[in-house]
C-alpha cells in the first residue's frame, strides 16, 4: 500500500463515518464555525486583568522613578541633588524592564504598552544625555532641562493612561 492509497483510504473512511453520523457531524461542524467566528471578531478588553496583574508592577517602579526625580528638584544640596538625578535615572531603567517583560495580550494593550515602552526609552535616552552635558559642563542646570525634556515627553505617557483608565494627573 502506497501513500496515495493510503489518503484514498483515509478520505473514504472520514466520508463514511460523515454519511453515517450526519447530525453530530454537522453539529459540531456549525459549533466549530460560530466558535471561530466568534473568537476572532470579539473584543476582549484585557485592562482588568492588566490593572490587576500589571499595573502593580508599574506603578510602583514609576512611583519610585518619579519620587527620586522629586526629591532631585526639591534637594537644596548639590550633592544630593546629583545623587538623586542618578538614582532616578536607575530607577527610569528599572521601570523600563518592568514594561518590556510585561507585555499585554490583545493588539490595542500591545499598542499602548508600547507607548508607555517608548516612553520610558525616550526618558532613558534625554536622561543619558543630560548626565553627557552635565559631565562637560559643571554649572548645567540638569533638573530645568529634565523637566522641560519630561514635560516633552509626557504626551507619550498620556496615551497609556488613557487606555488603562487613568486620569492624566497620575505621576
Amino acid at each position: 500500500m502506497d501513500f496515495q492509497e493510503f489518503l484514498r483510504s483515509l478520505v473514504r473512511s472520514l466520508l463514511d463515518g460523515l454519511r453515517r453520523n450526519r447530525l453530530p457531524a454537522s453539529s459540531s461542524a456549525i459549533a466549530l464555525i460560530l466558535c471561530t467566528a466568534l473568537a476572532f471578531t470579539s473584543d476582549y478588553d484585557e485592562r482588568p486583568r492588566y490593572r490587576e496583574l500589571i499595573l502593580p508592577k508599574i506603578s510602583k517602579a514609576e512611583q519610585q522613578f518619579f519620587t527620586m526625580m522629586q526629591e532631585a528638584e526639591k534637594e537644596p544640596d548639590e550633592l544630593r541633588r546629583l545623587h538623586y538625578f542618578l538614582e532616578g535615572h536607575r530607577r527610569a531603567k528599572m521601570a523600563l524592564g518592568i514594561v518590556r517583560r510585561n507585555r499585554p495580550i490583545t493588539p490595542r494593550g500591545r499598542k499602548a504598552q508600547g507607548e508607555l515602552l517608548r516612553y520610558y526609552e525616550l526618558v532613558d535616552e534625554q536622561l543619558a544625555i543630560i548626565r553627557t552635558e552635565l559631565s562637560f559642563k559643571e554649572s548645567y542646570d540638569y533638573i530645568s532641562v529634565w523637566k522641560r525634556r519630561n514635560a516633552e515627553l509626557q504626551p507619550i505617557r498620556e496615551r497609556w493612561l488613557t487606555w488603562v483608565g487613568l486620569d492624566g494627573n497620575t505621576k
